[in-house]
C-alpha cells in the first residue's frame, strides 16, 4: 500500500486546493501517471502515481490540502484498499445527524436540503471570502461550477459595486513577497548607465544568425550567468535561522519577470550559464506564452538564486526592484532612452542608453561589489 501525500509545492503557501482528480476512485494507475491537480496560489501542478495498483481516493475535489496530508492510497494487492468513508458517519465522536424524517431534523422551519441538488462543493478559503463578504449564495449557484474555488469568488466580487475589492490570487502572492522583503531584508541600491547601441546592434546580428527574436533581456541573463563563479556573494542564499551566514549556489538560477497583463510571475532559468543565448530566448518565449496561458507549473517558478527584473516601457527612466526572500541581489533593465553625446573627437552624436540597477541585502553585499558586478555585467553585454 503506497501513500500519495501532498508535498511542499513552495514556500508562500500553507495550504493548496485538490482541483481535478485525473484518474477515477477504483482505477489502475502506473507509477508516473498524473492522477490529480492541486491549485497553489500562482500555479497548478499535476501529482504523479508513485506506484504501480488501484487508486483510492481520501480526499474530494474541492478539498483543501496541505503538505504532509493523505490525498490517496495505491493498493498493489497485497493489502486491501481503506474503507471508504460513510457519508453518515460522525468524524468527531458525535452522533450522526438525525434523518430527514426525523421531527427533531429541523427546528428552523426549513426543508431539508435536495439529495439531487446539493449545489456546488464550495472550498474552505472560498467559504471564508463568502462569509467576509456576505455574498448572496443564489450568485455562488449561479456561476454553475460544480466547484467555486477562492478565485471563483474574488472574480465575482469585482463585479460587486462594493469600494473595496480583494486582490487576486497572484497579486496576493506578489504583495506577501514584497511584504516579506520590505520587513527582513535591509536593501541598498545602484545604478549605472549603459551604452546600449552596440549591445543593441550585437542582439540583432545575432538574433539573424540564430533565427530567433534576440534583445537586451536575453543579453543581459546570459551575462548574469556568466558571472556567477566571480561574484558568488551575488547569489548566495540567506541561511534563515541565521540571517548573517549564507548558503554558497552550485549553479546560477535566474529568474526573469514576466507579466503580461495576467500578473506578475518569476520564471526561472536553471543553470542558465550553460545555456546559448538563442536558448534563453526561446524559453522567455515559451514563459511569456505560459503567462498569457496562465500555465506556469510551480517546477518554473521555483529555485531562482538571482532575479531580472524587466520596465520596458518607454518612459521608465530607473527602477527599484525587491530583493526576493532568500536571495541577495535583484537586477533591474529599464527601457532604452536617447541621448546627445561627445564622441572621443569631441563631435556631439546621439546614442541609446538603458540604465541598470541593482538591489542588494547589504548585510551580505557591499556598495563597492555591487558596483564592480554591474561593470562587469555591461562589460559581459558589449564585450
Amino acid at each position: 500500500m503506497t501513500e500519495l501525500r501532498v508535498p511542499k509545492l513552495n514556500n508562500n503557501d500553507t495550504e493548496y486546493l485538490l482541483v481535478e482528480w485525473l484518474a477515477e476512485d477504483g482505477a489502475g494507475v502506473v507509477k508516473g501517471d498524473p492522477v490529480v491537480v492541486l491549485e497553489t496560489s500562482k500555479a497548478a501542478e499535476e501529482l504523479m502515481a508513485e506506484a504501480d495498483g488501484v487508486l483510492r481516493r481520501t480526499a474530494e475535489t474541492g478539498a483543501t490540502c496541505r503538505p504532509g496530508d493523505v490525498i490517496a492510497h495505491i493498493s498493489d494487492g497485497s493489502a486491501p484498499p481503506p474503507p471508504a468513508p460513510d457519508p453518515g458517519a460522525a468524524t468527531d465522536g458525535s452522533a450522526p445527524p438525525p434523518a430527514a424524517d426525523d421531527p427533531g431534523a429541523a427546528t428552523d422551519g426549513s426543508a431539508p436540503p435536495s439529495a439531487a441538488d446539493p449545489g456546488p462543493i464550495v472550498t474552505a478559503p472560498a467559504q471564508a471570502l463568502v462569509d467576509e463578504h456576505g455574498v448572496d449564495p443564489a450568485r455562488i449557484r449561479a456561476l454553475g461550477k460544480k466547484v467555486i474555488k477562492r478565485a471563483d469568488v474574488l472574480a465575482l466580487l469585482e463585479t460587486g459595486t462594493g469600494d473595496a475589492q480583494p486582490l487576486p490570487p497572484v497579486q496576493r502572492a506578489v504583495a506577501a513577497a514584497v511584504t516579506r522583503s520590505h520587513q527582513t531584508i535591509p536593501a541598498a541600491f545602484t545604478a549605472v548607465k549603459l551604452d546600449a547601441g552596440p549591445a543593441i546592434a550585437r542582439a540583432r546580428a545575432l538574433g539573424k544568425e540564430v533565427r530567433a527574436l534576440i534583445g537586451l533581456p536575453e543579453l543581459l541573463v546570459a551575462a548574469v550567468a556568466s558571472l556567477h563563479g566571480q561574484f558568488p556573494m551575488c547569489f548566495a542564499e540567506p541561511v534563515a535561522a541565521d540571517p548573517l551566514a549564507v548558503r554558497p549556489s552550485t549553479a546560477p538560477n535566474v529568474g526573469v519577470t514576466v507579466d503580461v497583463g495576467n500578473g506578475l510571475y518569476v520564471p526561472v532559468l536553471r543553470d542558465a550559464d550553460r545555456l546559448s543565448v538563442k536558448e534563453i530566448a526561446e524559453r522567455l518565449t515559451a514563459y511569456r506564452t505560459k503567462a498569457a496561458q496562465g500555465a506556469f507549473r510551480e517546477d518554473d517558478l521555483a529555485g531562482g538564486n538571482i532575479v531580472v527584473t524587466l520596465h520596458t516601457d518607454t518612459a521608465v527612466l530607473l527602477a527599484v526592484p525587491i530583493v526576493f526572500p532568500g536571495q541577495t541581489c535583484a537586477l533591474s533593465l529599464c527601457a532604452p532612452q536617447h541621448e546627445f553625446a561627445l564622441d572621443p573627437a569631441g563631435n556631439v552624436v546621439k546614442r541609446t542608453t538603458v540604465t541598470l540597477g541593482l538591489a542588494f541585502d547589504h548585510r551580505l553585499v557591499n556598495g563597492r561589489e555591487a558596483a564592480m558586478f554591474l561593470n562587469a555585467i555591461r562589460k559581459a553585454i558589449t564585450p
